[in-house]
Protein backbone atom coordinates (compact mmCIF):
# COMPACT_ATOMS: atom_id res chain seq x y z
CA UNK A 1 0.00 0.00 0.00
CA UNK A 2 1.33 3.52 -0.69
CA UNK A 3 3.26 5.12 1.99
CA UNK A 4 0.68 8.36 0.82
CA UNK A 5 -2.29 6.92 1.58
CA UNK A 6 -1.52 5.12 4.94
CA UNK A 7 0.17 8.35 7.15
CA UNK A 8 -3.32 9.68 8.15
CA UNK A 9 -4.15 6.53 9.64
CA UNK A 10 -0.39 5.97 11.30
CA UNK A 11 -0.41 9.36 12.84
CA UNK A 12 -3.79 8.62 14.43
CA UNK A 13 -2.27 5.43 15.82
CA UNK A 14 0.97 7.89 17.43
CA UNK A 15 -1.33 10.27 18.47
CA UNK A 16 -3.84 7.95 20.62
CA UNK A 17 -0.49 6.62 21.89
CA UNK A 18 0.75 9.99 23.25
CA UNK A 19 -2.63 10.72 25.00
CA UNK A 20 -1.62 7.89 27.59
CA UNK A 21 -1.15 10.00 30.66
CA UNK A 22 2.36 9.36 31.49
CA UNK A 23 3.47 8.58 35.51
CA UNK A 24 3.48 11.60 37.84
CA UNK A 25 7.47 11.81 38.65
CA UNK A 26 8.30 14.33 41.53
CA UNK A 27 9.92 17.33 40.49
CA UNK A 28 11.94 19.90 42.29
CA UNK A 29 10.74 23.30 42.24
CA UNK A 30 12.01 25.84 39.74
CA UNK A 31 14.24 28.34 41.05
CA UNK A 32 13.11 31.42 39.58
CA UNK A 33 15.13 33.59 37.10
CA UNK A 34 16.26 36.85 38.02
CA UNK A 35 13.56 39.61 36.93
CA UNK A 36 15.70 41.55 34.71
CA UNK A 37 16.13 38.27 32.55
CA UNK A 38 14.34 38.45 29.27
CA UNK A 39 13.11 36.07 27.03
CA UNK A 40 11.97 37.73 23.68
CA UNK A 41 15.27 36.87 22.07
CA UNK A 42 15.04 33.11 22.34
CA UNK A 43 11.38 32.77 21.35
CA UNK A 44 12.26 35.14 18.38
CA UNK A 45 15.24 33.25 17.46
CA UNK A 46 13.49 30.75 14.86
CA UNK A 47 12.17 33.55 12.48
CA UNK A 48 10.11 36.95 12.99
CA UNK A 49 6.74 35.28 14.08
CA UNK A 50 5.68 33.60 17.18
CA UNK A 51 4.09 30.75 15.31
CA UNK A 52 7.42 29.75 14.33
CA UNK A 53 8.27 27.61 16.73
CA UNK A 54 5.25 25.92 16.44
CA UNK A 55 5.18 24.99 12.80
CA UNK A 56 9.46 24.06 13.28
CA UNK A 57 8.22 21.44 16.21
CA UNK A 58 5.41 20.13 13.73
CA UNK A 59 7.43 19.66 10.83
CA UNK A 60 10.19 17.97 12.79
CA UNK A 61 7.88 15.88 14.43
CA UNK A 62 6.17 15.26 10.62
CA UNK A 63 9.81 14.69 9.41
CA UNK A 64 10.54 12.20 12.18
CA UNK A 65 7.62 9.85 11.39
CA UNK A 66 8.23 9.32 7.96
CA UNK A 67 12.19 8.48 8.68
CA UNK A 68 10.91 5.79 11.11
CA UNK A 69 8.42 4.08 8.50
CA UNK A 70 11.32 4.20 5.80
CA UNK A 71 14.14 3.23 8.32
CA UNK A 72 14.24 -0.14 7.84
CA UNK A 73 13.99 -0.33 3.90
CA UNK A 74 17.10 -0.39 1.83
CA UNK A 75 18.65 3.13 0.74
CA UNK A 76 17.94 1.65 -3.13
CA UNK A 77 15.06 -0.51 -3.42
CA UNK A 78 15.32 -3.96 -4.86
CA UNK A 79 12.62 -3.32 -7.59
CA UNK A 80 14.92 -0.33 -8.74
CA UNK A 81 18.67 -2.30 -8.08
CA UNK A 82 17.05 -5.29 -10.29
CA UNK A 83 16.27 -2.46 -12.91
CA UNK A 84 19.32 -0.68 -13.00
CA UNK A 85 20.85 -4.07 -13.24
CA UNK A 86 19.24 -4.90 -16.97
CA UNK A 87 20.91 -1.74 -18.16
CA UNK A 88 18.38 -1.47 -20.66
CA UNK A 89 16.82 2.20 -19.89
CA UNK A 90 18.45 4.83 -18.03
CA UNK A 91 16.93 7.14 -15.64
CA UNK A 92 17.30 10.66 -15.60
CA UNK A 93 15.97 12.20 -12.41
CA UNK A 94 16.87 15.38 -10.71
CA UNK A 95 15.64 15.61 -6.57
CA UNK A 96 12.86 17.69 -6.44
CA UNK A 97 12.04 17.91 -9.85
CA UNK A 98 8.44 16.62 -10.81
CA UNK A 99 9.38 14.90 -14.54
CA UNK A 100 11.65 11.45 -14.66
CA UNK A 101 12.82 10.66 -18.11
CA UNK A 102 13.52 6.87 -19.20
CA UNK A 103 16.06 6.74 -22.52
CA UNK A 104 17.57 3.92 -24.04
CA UNK A 105 18.34 2.94 -27.67
CA UNK A 106 17.13 -0.24 -29.54
CA UNK A 107 19.03 -0.47 -33.11
CA UNK A 108 19.22 3.20 -34.62
CA UNK A 109 16.18 4.12 -32.60
CA UNK A 110 16.54 6.41 -30.02
CA UNK A 111 13.56 6.25 -26.86
CA UNK A 112 12.65 8.73 -24.59
CA UNK A 113 9.55 8.20 -21.93
CA UNK A 114 8.46 10.68 -19.69
CA UNK A 115 5.88 10.89 -16.76
CA UNK A 116 5.54 13.10 -13.84
CA UNK A 117 5.34 12.42 -10.24
CA UNK A 118 2.61 14.74 -9.48
CA UNK A 119 0.45 12.43 -11.76
CA UNK A 120 0.09 9.86 -7.76
CA UNK A 121 -1.32 12.77 -6.39
CA UNK A 122 -4.86 11.91 -7.57
CA UNK A 123 -4.62 8.25 -6.86
CA UNK A 124 -4.17 9.35 -3.90
CA UNK A 125 -7.57 11.42 -3.63
CA UNK A 126 -9.27 8.78 -4.95
CA UNK A 127 -7.93 5.88 -2.42
CA UNK A 128 -7.77 7.87 0.94
CA UNK A 129 -10.29 6.32 2.81
CA UNK A 130 -11.20 9.84 4.56
CA UNK A 131 -11.41 11.84 1.62
CA UNK A 132 -15.40 12.97 1.15
CA UNK A 133 -16.11 12.82 -2.66
CA UNK A 134 -18.83 15.77 -3.64
CA UNK A 135 -22.32 14.68 -4.00
CA UNK A 136 -23.55 13.03 -7.32
CA UNK A 137 -26.74 12.72 -9.02
CA UNK A 138 -26.41 9.15 -8.46
CA UNK A 139 -23.84 7.82 -6.31
CA UNK A 140 -24.12 3.92 -6.80
CA UNK A 141 -23.11 4.59 -10.09
CA UNK A 142 -20.45 6.86 -8.69
CA UNK A 143 -18.84 4.26 -6.46
CA UNK A 144 -19.00 1.46 -9.38
CA UNK A 145 -16.74 3.77 -11.94
CA UNK A 146 -14.37 4.59 -8.91
CA UNK A 147 -13.99 0.88 -8.34
CA UNK A 148 -14.08 0.12 -11.65
CA UNK A 149 -10.92 2.85 -12.84
CA UNK A 150 -8.01 1.56 -11.44
CA UNK A 151 -4.60 4.00 -10.76
CA UNK A 152 -2.22 5.13 -13.34
CA UNK A 153 -0.09 7.26 -14.33
CA UNK A 154 0.33 9.44 -17.79
CA UNK A 155 3.19 8.37 -19.93
CA UNK A 156 4.77 10.23 -22.74
CA UNK A 157 6.71 7.85 -25.66
CA UNK A 158 9.16 9.64 -28.13
CA UNK A 159 10.29 7.24 -30.70
CA UNK A 160 13.13 8.81 -33.26
CA UNK A 161 15.54 7.65 -36.03
CA UNK A 162 18.34 9.82 -37.10
CA UNK A 163 17.39 8.90 -40.70
CA UNK A 164 13.80 9.82 -41.01
CA UNK A 165 13.07 13.36 -40.37
CA UNK A 166 9.53 12.35 -38.06
CA UNK A 167 9.40 10.56 -34.93
CA UNK A 168 6.30 8.97 -33.34
CA UNK A 169 4.62 10.31 -30.08
CA UNK A 170 2.69 7.66 -28.35
CA UNK A 171 0.65 8.76 -25.08
CA UNK A 172 -0.02 6.25 -23.14
CA UNK A 173 -1.29 5.04 -19.03
CA UNK A 174 0.91 3.29 -17.10
CA UNK A 175 -1.12 1.01 -14.38
CA UNK A 176 -1.27 -2.26 -12.15
CA UNK A 177 -2.81 -4.08 -15.65
CA UNK A 178 0.33 -3.12 -17.85
CA UNK A 179 0.68 -0.04 -20.50
CA UNK A 180 -2.34 1.25 -22.19
CA UNK A 181 -1.66 3.34 -25.56
CA UNK A 182 -4.25 6.00 -25.60
CA UNK A 183 -2.70 8.16 -28.77
CA UNK A 184 -0.23 7.89 -31.60
CA UNK A 185 0.71 10.83 -33.54
CA UNK A 186 3.55 11.69 -36.01
CA UNK A 187 5.30 15.16 -35.87
CA UNK A 188 8.47 16.41 -37.13
CA UNK A 189 11.30 15.04 -34.94
CA UNK A 190 12.34 18.75 -33.49
CA UNK A 191 8.35 19.29 -32.25
CA UNK A 192 7.81 15.45 -31.02
CA UNK A 193 10.73 16.25 -28.85
CA UNK A 194 9.84 20.01 -27.86
CA UNK A 195 9.93 20.08 -24.52
CA UNK A 196 7.66 22.54 -21.71
CA UNK A 197 4.79 24.44 -22.85
CA UNK A 198 5.74 25.75 -25.69
CA UNK A 199 6.16 22.18 -27.12
CA UNK A 200 2.90 20.92 -25.97
CA UNK A 201 1.15 24.44 -27.37
CA UNK A 202 3.05 23.31 -31.03
CA UNK A 203 1.81 19.96 -30.58
CA UNK A 204 -1.31 21.18 -29.88
CA UNK A 205 -2.00 22.46 -33.26
CA UNK A 206 -0.68 19.56 -35.60
CA UNK A 207 -3.11 16.61 -36.23
CA UNK A 208 -3.44 14.36 -33.30
CA UNK A 209 -4.09 10.94 -35.16
CA UNK A 210 -7.20 8.47 -35.13
CA UNK A 211 -8.94 7.84 -31.84
CA UNK A 212 -6.59 4.94 -30.73
CA UNK A 213 -10.04 2.33 -29.31
CA UNK A 214 -11.35 3.17 -32.83
CA UNK A 215 -8.74 1.37 -34.72
CA UNK A 216 -9.28 -1.75 -36.17
CA UNK A 217 -8.15 -4.35 -32.67
CA UNK A 218 -5.77 -5.67 -34.76
CA UNK A 219 -4.09 -2.58 -35.72
CA UNK A 220 -4.27 -2.02 -31.62
CA UNK A 221 -2.21 -5.20 -30.79
CA UNK A 222 0.24 -4.63 -33.28
CA UNK A 223 0.96 -1.02 -32.02
CA UNK A 224 1.02 -2.86 -28.80
CA UNK A 225 3.47 -5.49 -29.98
CA UNK A 226 5.34 -2.84 -31.75
CA UNK A 227 5.98 -1.23 -28.14
CA UNK A 228 6.64 -4.23 -26.33
CA UNK A 229 9.41 -5.11 -28.45
CA UNK A 230 11.31 -2.37 -27.50
CA UNK A 231 10.75 -2.81 -23.61
CA UNK A 232 7.51 -0.63 -23.23
CA UNK A 233 5.71 -3.00 -21.89
CA UNK A 234 4.20 -4.28 -19.02
CA UNK A 235 7.00 -4.67 -16.56
CA UNK A 236 7.75 -0.96 -17.17
CA UNK A 237 4.61 -0.02 -16.15
CA UNK A 238 4.85 -1.48 -12.99
CA UNK A 239 8.07 0.40 -12.61
CA UNK A 240 7.04 3.21 -13.33
CA UNK A 241 4.30 2.83 -10.59
CA UNK A 242 6.88 1.91 -7.88
CA UNK A 243 9.21 4.63 -8.52
CA UNK A 244 6.86 7.22 -8.82
CA UNK A 245 6.10 6.29 -5.21
CA UNK A 246 9.53 5.88 -3.96
CA UNK A 247 10.36 9.34 -6.19
CA UNK A 248 7.54 11.29 -4.52
CA UNK A 249 8.57 9.99 -0.69
CA UNK A 250 11.95 10.87 -1.30
CA UNK A 251 11.33 14.09 -1.91
CA UNK A 252 8.48 14.92 0.40
CA UNK A 253 11.03 14.32 3.06
CA UNK A 254 13.93 16.63 1.56
CA UNK A 255 10.77 19.37 1.45
CA UNK A 256 10.16 18.65 4.45
CA UNK A 257 13.81 19.47 5.67
CA UNK A 258 13.86 22.65 3.58
CA UNK A 259 10.89 23.91 4.94
CA UNK A 260 12.42 23.38 8.61
CA UNK A 261 15.93 24.86 7.75
CA UNK A 262 13.84 27.78 6.28
CA UNK A 263 11.58 28.77 8.95
CA UNK A 264 14.30 27.78 11.35
CA UNK A 265 16.42 30.61 9.33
Amino acid sequence: MSLRLIRPAARALLNARSAIPARIVAVAPRVAAPAFRSFSISQRRLGNGESDAVLSAAISAEHAYEVQETSAQPEIPEFLDTFRSNRTWEIQDNPGADDVVLTRKFGSESLKLTFQISDIDPLAEEEDPDHVAAPVADEGAEDVAAEDTPPYITVSLVISKPAHPNAMSVDMEAGEEGMVITNVAMFERGVALAEGNEGDWVRGGRYMGPQFEHLDTGVQDSFQAYLAERGVDDALAQFILQYAEYKEQRDYVSWLEQVKGFVDQ
